[in-house]
């Protein structure tokens, strides 16, 4: 009955129309600033007390600065506005704020966008940069200033405490933002050192196992030779500039990579045939996405760096394309576990664009933002150089369950072998659903879904008393398109049901990432606690 029960539900859901009710408003602009504003929560189940600690949003909140021109024609363009939930038990207090960087107060002097790289071209061909406007993007590229609107991700470096940790809002440019995690205030840039030069980072910082180490990468560029690879370590005693340096490697591509794995041992990266072909930046007005190109017969290669010794060993797999890694993790002495969430390469530049983003169709087709990539398990046999790849069996028969990004983990388990992964599954734009998928045993697959609620990323926070993976809540933003609102959800990570939620007093657009900070812990008075003896949420189990 259960089987049935769910292939009626998707039935459903890829026959019938779907009103894509408030999906518009999930895209307004929001750039209001506002602190510690205590949350209300809607139902009287409490939330469980041991919750602490700072969860922090990063997103894009502003396309335009009130001219009519250079309006910003990718969501991922639009401008960063943090958003935090510092938690104390059931207490919640709500703060949001522009990310104020320097590109970003000059065009809201400007009353314009300003001279500066973006992802995707503007509307207009005659709004495109003059040649002048495009040398001085190109001076500010040298400086490493051309690009500073960090909006997708978060990071810690420095001590694992509120006074001596450093907040960073990063991208997969060089220049991460730090900021202040009590009041989102902008600090300033943190630049690398200036020689050899650096020509990008990553996004997705991990954690090195066992440690508070952060591992990440960096592509560098001498007087001479080609670009290479820096793999680097930040210890809890370096600052941004001069962590200590793993490895390094030269890279036959200079594929477009915004996340990597790693294991107790190793950090491993795949190098897809996509590229940036950054030779062309100039003439193609500094837009990014443009230069995205397709490698025609290349594979995939894959470089398996030793974080103890510094050896690197490159192996080859089959042509794909991943923006999220998941995790790894080694199995035996010889062998290593990766799993991904590949994606249409496409997409960082057509799925983000306003004209397709704002208009999804009434009529469901079924195309997911994976399209038709699930869910992957790549094998690496070290003593043979050989790798393998295998897809995950979807027991439970549900379209959710093996097509998502945003893979999201217990971080107790980063590194370590591991069964469960939660992710985001969008389907037609604005039929997006959560999935718990358990890799170990596919029949305790879980899925939650609610029509016209929009729903992103999560982030697994563990209960301190630790008895199982699963053991911990979810939390993740939610737009009501009923309601034109937006609600931060707490899930229990075990059955993927609502714990509670709360509705928000400003509206948190489309977001691709936030982090918790477990470190970063404030002082909240009882007078803060608030509930409202309402009836539980209406939803709808897939």
């Amino acid at each position: 009955m259960t089987e049935l029960r769910f292939l009626l539900l998707q039935f459903l859901l890829v026959t019938t129309n779907c009103e894509n009710v408030g999906w518009k408003k999930y895209f307004a602009e929001e750039t209001s600033e506002f602190h510690d504003i205590p949350l209300t929560w809607e139902d009287p189940t409490p939330v469980p007390d041991w919750l602490s600690g700072t969860y922090v949003r990063n997103g894009p909140a502003q396309i335009s600065f009130g001219s009519e021109r250079r309006v910003l024609t990718s969501w991922l363009d639009g401008f960063a506005k943090l958003h935090s939930f510092k938690f104390s038990g059931s207490q919640v207090l709500f703060s949001g704020k522009m990310l104020e960087s320097p590109n970003y107060l000059a065009s809201v002097a400007a009353g314009e966008l300003q001279p500066m790289v973006t992802l995707n071209g503007f509307s207009n061909p005659e709004e495109e940069w003059t040649w002048w406007e495009k040398m001085k993007i190109l001076v500010n590229s040298l400086l490493l200033t051309a690009f500073d609107n960090n909006n997708p991700a978060l990071w810690r470096i420095g001590k694992d405490n509120l006074d001596e940790g450093v907040y960073l809002a990063v991208t997969d440019a060089p220049v991460p933002l730090r900021f202040n995690i009590s009041d989102l205030s902008t600090i300033g840039m943190e630049f690398p050192n200036a020689w050899p030069a650096t020509l990008s980072g990553c996004a997705h910082w991990i954690r090195e196992v066992g440690t508070d180490n952060s591992i990440n990468f960096q592509r560098k560029k001498g007087l001479t030779g080609p670009v290479y690879v820096e793999v680097q370590r930040y210890r809890p005693e370096d600052d941004y500039a001069n962590p200590q340096v793993v490895a390094t490697f030269v890279p036959k591509k200079l594929s477009s990579i915004h996340s990597f794995s790693i294991t107790e041992n190793y950090a491993v990266f795949f190098f897809y045939p996509v590229i940036i072909d950054g030779k062309r930046m100039f003439e193609t007005g500094f837009h990014v996405f443009d230069l995205l190109t397709w490698l025609e017969n290349e594979q995939t290669d894959v470089f398996v760096v030793n974080l103890k010794t510094g050896n690197v060993t490159q192996f080859e797999t089959k042509p794909t394309y991943s923006a999220h890694h998941a995790n790894a993790y080694e199995n035996g002495e010889n062998e290593l576990i990766v799993d991904i969430s590949p994606t249409p390469y496409i997409n960082l530049r057509d799925y983000l664009a306003l004209e397709n983003q704002l208009n999804p169709p009434e009529v469901s087709t079924g195309v997911f933002t994976t399209d038709e990539e699930e869910f992957e398990r790549y094998t690496i046999d070290l003593a043979n150089e050989k790798i393998k790849s295998e897809h995950f069996p979807n027991t439970i028969k549900n379209k959710f369950v093996n097509n998502f990004d945003f893979p999201t983990i217990n971080e107790d388990y980063r590194g370590l072998p591991y069964c469960i992964v939660y992710g985001w599954s969008a389907m037609d734009y604005s039929r997006m659903a959560l999935v718990k998928k358990n890799i170990c045993d596919s029949t305790k697959d879980l899925v939650f879904y609610i029509e016209d609620h929009y729903s992103s990323e999560m982030h697994f926070l563990a209960n301190p008393t630790k008895t199982a993976e699963d053991d911990g809540v979810l939390v993740t933003i939610v737009f009501d398109g009923t309601k034109e609102k937006s609600y931060l959800l707490i899930l229990d990570a075990k059955t993927l049901q609502p714990v509670n939620k709360a509705y928000l007093p400003h509206n948190i657009p489309w977001s691709a990432h936030g982090m918790h900070f477990p470190e970063a812990n404030f002082q909240i008075g009882k007078e803060n606690i608030k509930n409202k003896p309402k009836k539980q949420m209406k939803k709808l189990e897939l």
